[in-house]
């Protein structure tokens, strides 16, 4: 138990080593590799990208670059980095005033939906460059991904304060939770077709998400007679 206590101490200390020592100027700088990576891996695939032309995208000559960065594998982290931080601080940030539970996770819902809409060309790249992560930077991302969905699982316990729930459903409910507003960037150019606007498409899958919820309590359109039939 303490060895697996320890790597995760170890993990959550995860940085990509830099030569700068102003933050701000990591920051800003990180952010022009954020951007110039989008294009240049979303143009030519990651392996076909080289460094030089990362660090034209970027606006920022070779040895500049890296100051901030050592590999293209280190490019791949800093941009999970940069999102998940981002999906994490902006939902904290909705909900920090609200009291009511069931209002919190609406607005946490909302929130979500809006910010993958936002950066969904980062949400679109993180998905396909999982893959080129190393153990270690990959360990670290599923351990922010795990804070992340707890994050939810919290709301719905406070969703369905004094009512018995399903623990097993209610686990699962949070991975949905954070997974599905996805489909907003995986089926971006279907949907924009199929529909008027992305705000009616996300307004209608705001209102499915807390439909399917209430399947957590475990009564749900008689799920306990359904018990033992076939999926």
């Amino acid at each position: 138990m303490e060895k697996t206590k320890e790597k995760k101490k170890k993990i959550a200390k995860k940085e990509v080593k830099t030569r700068i020592k102003n933050p701000k100027l990591i920051d800003l700088r990180r952010k022009q590799i954020i951007d110039g990576a989008i294009k240049v891996f979303g143009a030519k695939g990651f392996h076909s990208a080289t460094v030089r032309e990362l660090a034209d995208a970027s606006g920022l000559t070779m040895g500049s670059m890296y100051n901030y960065i050592r590999s293209k594998e280190d490019i791949v982290f800093i941009v999970y980095d940069y999102i998940t931080k981002i999906l994490r601080d902006e939902v904290t940030g909705a909900i920090s005033g609200v009291t009511d539970p069931k209002e919190r996770l609406k607005v946490a819902l909302r929130q979500t939906l809006s910010t993958i809409y936002e950066y969904q060309d980062i949400v679109m790249f993180i998905y396909k460059a999982s893959t080129f992560l190393d153990r270690e930077s990959l360990h670290e991302v599923l351990e922010r991904e795990t804070e992340y969905i707890e994050l939810f699982e919290n709301l719905l316990r406070d969703y369905f304060k004094g009512i018995e729930v399903d623990e097993n459903r209610l686990r699962l409910a949070a991975d949905l939770l954070t997974y599905i507003p996805v489909i907003v960037t995986f089926r971006r150019w279907s949907l924009r077709q199929r529909f008027d606007s992305m705000d009616i498409v996300m307004k209608g899958i705001h209102d499915f998400i807390l439909h399917g919820i209430e399947f957590i309590p475990g009564g749900w359109m008689g799920s306990e007679k359904q018990e033992g039939e076939k999926v």
